[in-house]
């Protein structure tokens, strides 16, 4: 009595390789967003500094 035995493909790894890359690629475009709204809001950003340095802050 003879099975026949295929390994298993690397599935999980193709798995985790696509989901980590998604990952990364949001993480990239969320701080790509953030810095182009910190540049494009200078004044806001300016505002905000004197507002914690009014509150004792740093």
């Amino acid at each position: 009595m003879t099975a026949d035995k295929t390994p298993a493909g690397n599935s999980t790894c193709k798995k985790l390789a696509v989901l980590w890359f998604n990952e990364s690629l949001c993480f990239v475009s969320s701080f790509v967003v953030a810095n182009s709204l910190a540049l494009r809001n200078r004044q806001l950003l300016v505002a905000a500094k004197r507002y914690v340095q009014g509150l004792g802050g740093h």
